[in-house]
């Protein structure tokens, strides 16, 4: 014969006489009692009863019939095609979307690395091309600053005439320089195996 074991019905205290560890209790709530050392047969009944984890247990016999306490689920059937299908459709699908928000991530991420790497190289060409143009104005002006000094006249330049050319004659041949021969030699390095 098996035997369980059931704990024994517990006591519910009445709202009334619960209260709050943090506050004492008030007259009112003393249920009437004025004196101070006699607790009341209420608040002793409270104060005896065990705690809920320490109940006593109590033997209960099994049912007299002689099916088991325990109930036994049927057994489990195999899924429909269809339902094993949709199951497999959903999975791959969660694969497919993950793959797909992580490609789609990747070329947002790289489009914007390119639109930011654009804008800084333009502005670098913006640069160029202005300080390209401010150097050929200065350039330009340095020009025309030199052609007004030379229309002046005594600025001590002359036209250019056939007559005040020089012409260089062309240096002669020289031979190659052959290296020197007389090099200090090095000194002999003994031929000592470098390992074993």
């Amino acid at each position: 014969m098996s035997t369980a074991f059931r704990s024994a019905p517990q006591t519910r205290r009445t709202p009334s006489t619960r209260r709050s560890p943090l506050y004492p209790m008030t007259a009112k709530q003393n249920l009437g009692t004025k004196s101070v050392g006699k607790p009341s047969p209420q608040q002793r009944s409270l104060h005896s009863a065990p705690p809920a984890s320490r109940l006593p247990l109590r033997a209960v016999s099994a049912p007299a019939s002689g099916m088991s306490a325990v109930k036994r689920f049927p057994a489990t059937e195999t899924m429909p095609l269809w339902l094993r299908l949709l199951i497999q459709a959903q999975r791959s699908s969660v694969v497919v979307a993950f793959v797909l928000v992580t490609a789609t991530l990747f070329v947002y991420s790289s489009t914007v690395y390119t639109q930011q790497l654009w804008s800084k190289e333009y502005r670098k060409l913006k640069t160029l091309t202005r300080n390209e143009r401010e150097m050929i104005a200065t350039n330009e002006s340095l020009k025309n600053q030199l052609a007004l000094q030379a229309g002046q006249l005594g600025s001590g330049l002359v036209p250019q005439t056939p007559d005040s050319t020089i012409f260089l004659q062309p240096a002669l041949q020289r031979s190659a320089a052959s290296p020197s021969t007389n090099l200090p030699q090095a000194e002999a390095v003994p031929k000592t195996p470098l390992g074993y």
